[in-house]
């Protein structure tokens, strides 16, 4: 798998950009259940750096008023979440206790963009194509970029909140572990044009996950 999202009218690649990671992400995630205490979709909120920022959201004032408006921004959300299939939404779902991956992820909706005047945040919904039962075991959200183009970081303030769960269900949540410094100076190499890492490199960065635990009783 490649990093970021790649192919958005060239805005997702800054030129700047030297080193691995090439963009940074605050991430905020809803786990939604539905009626049944099953999950049904995972709500993102992914807040990106400022420089990341500035460069893609050049251009984008169509009246020239210094403000950007949802409207404004809605072509390129609509780019942006189209182009997360191809990297399978930075989004994995399975269960912890064995070794599986649940399911997919039906195509996002409810998505759009917002500008604060300093950073760019998009949000929008995944919904499962079949809802996943959390009571089959310890259900388990990765949210990360395995190439580690793209470095997610959690929310320091409620970075997961469950909706509308059953009563006795609850997250558990463990940040990526970040590299040692060996690891992050060899990242620090990686071209800015390059995308896939060589093997021993995607060896130590795919398991650098931040985890949702959902737990229920």
């Amino acid at each position: 798998m490649r990093g970021a999202m790649l192919g958005v009218a060239a805005a997702l690649a800054p030129a700047a950009a030297a080193a691995h990671p090439h963009v940074w992400v605050t991430s905020r995630s809803d786990i939604v259940f539905d009626r049944a205490g099953m999950i049904s979709a995972v709500r993102h909120s992914w807040t990106f750096d400022d420089g990341f920022s500035a460069y893609a959201s050049q251009g984008l004032d169509e009246d020239g008023d210094g403000i950007l408006t949802r409207e404004e921004l809605q072509p390129l959300a609509q780019v942006n979440v189209e182009s997360l299939h191809e990297f399978e939404f930075f989004t994995y779902l399975g269960l912890t206790d064995v070794d599986e991956v649940y399911g997919a992820f039906a195509e996002p909706v409810d998505y759009w963009l917002d500008y604060d005047g300093r950073q760019l945040t998009l949000h929008f919904t995944l919904p499962l194509k079949e809802p996943f039962d959390p009571r089959r075991g310890s259900a388990a959200i990765e949210v990360y970029d395995p190439t580690f183009f793209v470095d997610f970081g959690l929310a320091d303030v409620d970075p997961v909140m469950l909706v509308d769960a059953p009563d006795g269900c609850y997250p558990e949540v463990q940040p990526a572990e970040g590299f040692d410094p060996k690891t992050a100076e060899m990242l620090a190499r990686i071209p800015a044009d390059v995308r896939d890492l060589p093997p021993e490199l995607l060896d130590l960065t795919s398991g650098n996950a931040n985890t949702i635990r959902i737990i229920c009783r």
